[in-house]
């Protein structure tokens, strides 16, 4: 288990506004727009992240600190997805409040895990009654998707990892966000083709957030839908694999949350 902690204080996230490469930030932007045109991004019950939203506002007459837990597998855990989105909040309410509002993340984090491992976890309960997080971010699913895991009961087993938040940290924030597209090689075709599976998590992980009034961002659709990943690798944002990404890839993922959740705060 990978517990990660990185804390901006607002010094370092003034410093953090002041070298930020206009250019690169462009160029990124200027993906995402190709990337994503035409597809739905913003998270989805955001009136849930009410809680979040007095925090940041907090900061129109003192200094706050917003702490994130971000639990995941493999995506979280390559650091290109949680670090910048990080930064890309901390830089903009960095400005927005001039230094008082910066956000601590943390992840929890394993290569292969899925909602079950989370669930039966014992120091993942600890780590929420120490941290009391205001936000937690669960970013699992393709390891559901790409295992048996997903085909018997995956609802119940969602149910039991948001059950043990609430109950770890009940004034905590959940985000779910669906997992990102992914393609299985088929031997026989010779090919990488879509994995049945991965819309059925979307689906449940959709459905389990309506039924319980939890935010939600999805991540697949803003991908582009199924396939999607035949796109974004032709694109050169993805690995070899047709699973995961490269820095530039979960940048552009990272921007498009983050540009999701600022909406959602400024509403």
């Amino acid at each position: 288990m990978i517990l990660k902690s990185t804390l901006i204080n607002a010094l370092f996230l003034l410093s953090l506004v002041k070298q930020q490469p206009v250019v690169r930030e462009m160029a990124i932007n200027s993906l995402v727009d190709i990337v994503t045109q035409n597809f739905d991004n913003q998270i989805q019950n955001a009136s849930e992240l009410a809680l979040v939203k007095q925090r940041v506002r907090m900061a129109n007459s003192s200094l706050t600190m917003i702490k994130v837990l971000h639990i995941g597998d493999s995506h979280v855990k390559s650091g290109l997805f949680s670090e910048p989105l990080m930064q890309k909040l901390n830089d903009y309410y960095g400005q927005k409040y001039n230094g008082k509002l910066f956000f601590n993340f943390q992840t929890v984090c394993k290569i292969g895990t899925k909602y079950t491992d989370y669930d039966q976890l014992p120091e993942l309960s600890e780590q929420l009654k120490n941290e009391l997080p205001d936000l937690v971010i669960i970013s699992l699913g393709t390891n559901d998707a790409f295992s048996e895991s997903s085909e018997t009961g995956f609802y119940q087993k969602v149910d039991h990892l948001i059950s043990k938040i609430k109950v770890a940290s009940p004034n905590s924030s959940i985000l779910i966000t669906t997992p990102p597209d992914a393609l299985k090689f088929d031997k026989h075709r010779g090919a990488y083709v879509a994995l049945p599976e991965l819309e059925h998590v979307v689906n449940v992980l959709i459905k389990y957030a309506n039924d319980h009034h939890i935010a939600y961002w999805d991540m697949h659709q803003v991908m582009g839908g199924t396939n999607s990943m035949n796109s974004w690798y032709q694109k050169k944002l993805t690995m070899s694999d047709h699973v995961h990404f490269n820095a530039k890839g979960y940048g552009i993922l990272a921007q498009s949350l983050f540009e999701a959740f600022v909406t959602s705060m400024e509403k």
